[in-house]
């Protein structure tokens, strides 16, 4: 723990840059956002096109995107999803002007809906990755794009570049936008040769840069898994999945109050969404939020996974963070003390996630080594003293995280009185 004092310094350093970040003018091109009330986004498919009523709710959303299933159930069904997607689009931007729309494209696996995909049947030996036994390389039965090649690239880049031209789509959700982790490359990669392999994820980094370079800076693009400088924001699909010791949840809070210092579109999405995930993510959420990050809870994908449901807590005053989330000392009285400008005397130091949040910035928002980072860390460090984080907000809104048990302990005290959290976790706190 040597190093401590010396990230501290930087943790300082970052903390401050988060708070400037939270401020700054939002970039052409982004969705709206404020933090009146809990900022949120939309993100599905229905069988059919929208209805009136459908349109209406996803109205409320400054940013939606439209999945690959959309209007699956039309003719042509199952296919065309490219028009699919736009006619969608055009259906919300009709509703209202303003909500953000992003179309979703997968930059490696070549889904079955898209005309793309028929294009691919053509040109087999051109588009697909193959291995060593001249097989096409799959993830979940679909075939990959081999994006080391500069005109399969750009046959991609094409699909986005006709969505944009219709005037209705303001952006691309980027899927399997992250480099395929080390269990893909034992499996899905097992017969991929290191060169082929190694050009291939060299190619989908360079897409990347070359979203940005074709569309430019009011073009969004969100990837889902990994931060890019080129690209505009991403998801979190899974956002505080627990693994042990809680090291994928420090991990995801950690890289999320980074975000803020791009700014970057961050998209926090929990799956499976139940009153436990619900409680606990958002209030990881609230105490990692910058500007321009957005919550959803849902358990998939299409209408009927809780994309057409609001939560009562979407609509409660929240205001501004007075600060970055901040170690205590402990969380029961925190929020009792925060109503009455006392809680600056509970904010303590730990030493850890101040190392986590260092770490966090060096790894540019990599969850996956983030995380295996903070797991080695507390397997060396048996002792390490788990934090406590602390956050209020300008309504008054208190929120509390306790890292001491798995999943930690949470707890939104609302401005109105209301609570999120169980009866043992919040209610004796406020």
């Amino acid at each position: 723990m040597a190093r401590c004092s010396v990230m501290l310094v930087l943790f300082v350093a970052l903390s401050t840059c988060g708070l400037a970040a939270s401020s700054r003018v939002a970039p052409a091109g982004f969705p709206a956002f404020t933090w009146d009330t809990l900022p949120v986004f939309w993100h599905a498919w229905g069988p059919q096109p929208f209805n009136k009523t459908t349109l209406e709710f996803i109205s409320r959303f400054p940013l939606a995107t439209i999945e690959k299933g959309m209007s699956s159930e039309t003719n042509p069904r199952h296919t065309a999803a490219e028009e699919k997607i736009i006619a969608a689009a055009k259906q919300i931007k009709e509703h209202n002007a303003s909500t953000r729309v992003l179309f979703y494209l997968n930059t490696q696996m070549d889904w079955e809906m898209y005309d793309l995909h028929n294009y691919c049947l053509q040109h087999k030996e051109l588009m697909w990755l193959y291995d060593s036994r001249k097989q096409p390389v799959e993830i979940r039965n679909e075939k990959i794009f081999d994006m080391s090649k500069p005109e399969v690239r750009q046959t991609w880049m094409n699909v986005l570049l006709h969505a944009h031209q219709s005037g209705f789509i303001d952006g691309a959700f980027l899927d399997k936008a992250d480099d395929p982790s080390v269990g893909q490359r034992r499996h899905v990669f097992k017969y991929v040769n290191d060169t082929k392999y190694n050009a291939f994820e060299q190619g989908h980094r360079t897409l990347m840069s070359e979203i940005n370079s074709t569309f430019g800076p009011e073009f969004l693009s969100v990837g889902n898994g990994k931060d890019y400088d080129a690209l505009t924001g991403r998801m979190f699909e899974h956002f505080m999945v627990n693994g042990s010791h809680n090291a994928t949840t420090y991990a995801d809070i950690a890289i999320l109050q980074h975000e803020a210092t791009y700014p970057h579109i961050a998209e926090v999405h929990i799956e499976p969404c139940t009153p436990a995930t619900f409680n606990t993510t958002l209030a990881g959420y609230l105490i990692g939020a910058g500007q321009y990050a957005y919550y959803g809870c849902t358990n998939g994908f299409s209408l009927d996974t809780g994309w057409l449901h609001w939560f009562s807590e979407y609509s409660k005053k929240l205001g501004e963070p007075l600060s970055l989330a901040k170690p205590i000392s402990a969380a029961g009285g925190f929020c009792a003390e925060s109503k009455n400008n006392h809680h600056q005397s509970w904010y303590t130091k730990n030493e850890f996630w101040e190392l986590v949040t260092d770490t966090a910035a060096v790894m540019q928002g990599s969850r996956h080594a983030l995380s295996a980072w903070v797991e080695n860390f507390l397997m060396r460090n048996p002792g390490t003293a788990a934090p406590v984080l602390g956050r209020v907000y300008k309504s008054g809104t208190c929120v509390t995280l306790d890292f001491g048990s798995t999943p930690p302990a949470s707890c939104i005290a609302w401005a109105d009185g209301t609570h999120t959290g169980s009866t043992t976790d919040c209610l004796h706190k406020a």
